[in-house]
């Protein structure tokens, strides 16, 4: 699965959804003690198995693991408070994890859009992915931004959460589903809606 996140990066930054260095994931077997989270600072579009960082997990802290020779001259995404919360405990075989910026979805917060209420008005959205209540304006890479993502995904000390996709205004979305191209899809279907309302110029 790692290189199919590789392969989601590639698509992200064709659609715009990420600028060359934007953008973090991780992922997760509930068969190990630790998780692969993408690295600091590479270009996504040239993002490779061998750059992820191998991050184990204790009761109740984090600790860098050995991976490979060219993973260990890089730093693990700003974002591991967030990641590491998210796959401390889980609740499914695996767990992906992705943050991206689409544009569409920025937009909307931007104009002071609450992206859970677009929900009831969309059926091809609510049928498929459950949208939680926004996270307002909050410090990049920062326990404060970790713990308002856990927060409105109802992220409980089981490892359960309520929702599928989250937005972080000025910041993009976080979205968790059980493969990359499942998460994704969360960010695709909702952009997608985004792009309808405010092509509408409606309310």
């Amino acid at each position: 699965m790692l290189e199919t996140i590789g392969e989601i990066f590639r698509e992200g930054y064709r659609r715009g959804w990420v600028t060359t260095r934007d953008g973090n994931a991780s992922l997760r077997y509930n068969t190990v003690d630790h998780f692969h989270i993408t690295p600091k600072g590479i270009r996504k579009q040239t993002l490779q198995p061998d750059m992820f960082k191998k991050i184990g997990i204790s009761k109740d802290t984090w600790y860098e693991m050995p991976y490979t020779a060219i993973s260990s001259e890089l730093e693990p995404s700003g974002e591991l408070p967030m990641h590491w919360g998210l796959q401390r405990q889980i609740n499914t075989e695996v767990r992906v994890v992705l943050h991206m910026h689409p544009t569409y979805i920025n937009a909307a917060m931007y104009r002071g859009i609450d992206l859970q209420k677009l929900v009831d008005e969309f059926p091809e959205l609510s049928r498929y992915t459950k949208v939680a209540y926004n996270v307002g304006d909050v410090p990049p890479i920062s326990q404060e931004l970790a713990d308002r993502c856990h927060e409105n995904l109802q992220l409980d000390d089981y490892g359960n959460i309520a929702y599928d996709i989250v937005g972080i205004k000025g910041h993009g979305v976080v979205a968790i589903d059980t493969s990359p191209w499942r998460a994704f899809e969360h960010i695709e279907r909702l952009e997608h809606i985004c792009k309808i309302v405010l092509a509408s110029k409606g309310k």
